[in-house]
């Protein structure tokens, strides 16, 4: 953890279990490189300079390299034997994974390089400060991701079936919601294709500008 703060008792659920199929590589999504760093790493390595109480890594397709990544890095390891049957499956292994003492579990994309800790800490802060059980990015009116769910909603999250994720969640829990502002679309910018990924390496050095935190 990068000690610019309390940590929170809101856990990290990095999710990079999955297969890739919309992605033309014979390289795992998780293990595409960017300004020479795996995507997994990139992801883990942001969550971990966050206020995160914790960070778990949900793993499942190819899980023994993406792992081979995150070597050295304070992290727990869940592995999803059914990652297959999409994405409702990472988020139970996820949440199994996570320590009893968090009051909430933020679930962090693999893909999503531009991330800052900065964000990750603003969505904390959302729940902290408001109350609300759900805490999302926001950018030119479009929703994105990490999102944040409180402990509230692990049952849930829990019962999701198929290739369905928490935001299944939202338009039933829309009172839950904390939105935060974020000006910078690269933030939440995923890869989901090669050409993603070559658009991003041109944009690299504001990458890495958007995911620096103050001191």
């Amino acid at each position: 953890m990068s000690g610019r703060a309390e940590r929170s008792t809101v856990a990290g659920v990095v999710l990079a279990a999955g297969t890739s199929t919309r992605l033309a590589s014979e390289v795992p999504k998780q293990l595409l490189e960017l300004g020479g760093e795996p995507l997994v790493r990139r992801a883990v390595h942001t969550a971990l300079a966050s206020r995160l109480l914790e960070v778990v890594v949900v793993l499942g397709h190819d899980a023994e390299r993406v792992q081979g990544a995150l070597a050295g890095l304070d992290v727990r390891i869940a592995l999803n034997p059914d990652f297959r049957q999409g994405q409702s499956t990472s988020v139970r292994a996820g949440l199994a994974a996570i320590s009893p003492r968090a009051s909430a579990a933020l679930f962090v994309p693999a893909d999503q390089p531009g991330l800052s800790s900065a964000l990750v800490d603003r969505l904390i802060e959302a729940h902290e400060a408001g109350g609300k059980e759900i805490a999302l990015p926001v950018c030119q009116g479009r929703r994105g991701a990490p999102v944040l769910f409180g402990r509230p909603l692990f049952g849930e999250l829990e019962r999701l079936e198929g290739d369905t994720g928490g935001r299944a969640l939202l338009p039933r829990f829309a009172r839950e919601i904390a939105e935060v502002t974020v000006d910078d679309p690269l933030e939440l910018a995923d890869v989901d294709t090669l050409e993603d990924l070559e658009d991003l390496r041109r944009l690299e050095s504001t990458l890495v500008r958007a995911r620096s935190t103050p001191d």
